[in-house]
C-alpha cells in the first residue's frame, strides 16, 4: 500500500473528491472529476492509479460505464464516511454554489435548499473589528439599534465573534449601557479605533463564561412512533425512558438557540419541547441593542 502522505493540497482534494463520490453516488469517472477541477483528464488517470494503489481493492472498473465503482469492499480513507460530512458539502453546494473545490460534490444529484439571505457586512467595519480583537483595543463605533429610530455612537471593547445561525455578532463590553452584550456586525455603520482602556476586565463578562445546559425533548402531543422519529431526527438519546437532546452552551448563546428552533417564548414548535420551560422566559433576543 503506498502513502499519500507526501502528496499536496490540491492532489488530495482530488482524491478526497474521488472518494466521497464512489461511495456516495455509486459511480465516479475521469470527465467528471476532470470538469470539476479543471484539470485534464490525464492528470485524473494518475489519480486514479495513485488511489488505487494507495487503497487496493477499494475501486473496481465498470467497462460499460468507463467509470468506477465502490468494491464490496470499500470504505473511506481520505474522508469519514459519516452522512453528516456527505450532507454538509452537499449544503454548501445548496446555499451558495461556492467556488470551494468539494462543494462541487452535489453537480452529480439534484438538489434544491431554501434561500439564504445574502447579507452585506462593511469590509472596512469588520476589519477594524477582528483588529480590534487580535490586539485588544477599543472601538468607537455607530450602531443602528432596533429600539431606536437614528444610530446612536460607542465605544465598544469586542472580545470574541458570535455566530448565530445567519448572522454574526461581536461580543463586546458597550460604554453606554455599561454592560456586556451582542452587536449585529451588519448595524454597524462605522468604526474606528480607541485607544481608551476598557473599564471591564472580560473575565467579568458572565454569559460569555457561565454555561446552561438546555434539555430538548419530543412535544407531548406526539405518539410513541412519531416521538421515536423525531428523536432520531434531533439525535436524542434515550434517557431514563425520555429521549432527550441535552447540549451545553454559553448564556449568551441560548437566546439565538431557543429562536432558531422556535422555543423561545413568542414561538411554538409543533414537534419539540424544552424539558425546563422556565428557559424561555428566563432567556430572550432584545433589549436595547437588538
Amino acid at each position: 500500500m503506498h502513502s499519500i502522505d507526501h502528496i499536496g493540497f490540491a492532489q488530495r482534494q482530488r482524491l478526497q473528491y474521488i472518494e466521497s463520490v464512489a461511495y456516495w453516488e455509486g459511480l465516479v469517472g475521469r470527465k467528471r472529476i476532470s470538469s470539476v477541477f479543471d484539470v485534464s483528464e490525464n492528470h485524473i488517470t494518475q489519480d486514479f492509479s495513485l488511489y488505487r494503489k494507495a487503497f487496493p481493492d477499494q475501486l473496481d472498473y465498470d467497462v460499460s460505464a468507463r467509470s468506477y465503482r465502490p468494491s464490496r469492499k470499500f470504505r473511506p480513507y481520505i474522508g469519514t464516511g459519516s452522512a453528516d460530512e456527505y450532507l454538509s458539502l452537499l449544503r454548501t453546494h445548496v446555499e451558495g454554489h461556492s467556488t470551494a473545490v468539494l462543494s462541487a460534490i452535489g453537480d452529480g444529484i439534484v438538489a434544491t435548499g431554501l434561500p439564504v439571505p445574502k447579507s452585506e457586512i462593511d469590509a472596512a467595519v469588520l476589519r477594524e473589528i477582528t483588529r480590534a480583537l487580535r490586539q485588544g483595543h477599543g472601538l468607537k463605533i455607530r450602531y443602528q439599534s432596533m429600539s431606536h429610530e437614528a444610530p446612536r455612537e460607542r465605544t465598544l471593547w469586542p472580545h470574541a465573534l458570535v455566530y448565530a445561525g445567519l448572522r454574526w455578532h461581536v461580543r463586546a463590553y458597550d460604554s453606554l449601557r455599561e454592560c456586556f452584550g451582542d452587536f449585529v456586525l451588519q448595524r454597524i455603520l462605522t468604526a474606528k479605533a480607541s485607544k481608551v482602556k476598557c473599564p471591564q476586565d472580560t473575565k467579568n463578562d458572565v454569559e460569555w463564561h457561565q454555561e446552561e445546559l438546555v434539555e430538548v425533548i419530543p412535544s407531548a402531543s406526539l405518539s410513541v412512533n412519531q416521538a421515536r422519529v423525531i428523536a432520531s431526527e434531533y439525535g436524542m438519546k434515550a434517557i431514563q425512558n425520555e429521549f432527550v437532546w441535552e447540549t451545553t452552551m454559553k448564556r449568551c448563546l441560548v437566546p439565538y438557540f431557543l429562536y432558531w428552533l422556535r422555543l423561545d417564548k413568542d414561538a411554538h414548535s409543533p414537534f419539540i419541547a424544552l424539558k425546563n420551560p422556565s428557559l424561555a422566559e428566563r432567556y430572550k433576543i432584545g433589549g436595547e441593542v437588538s
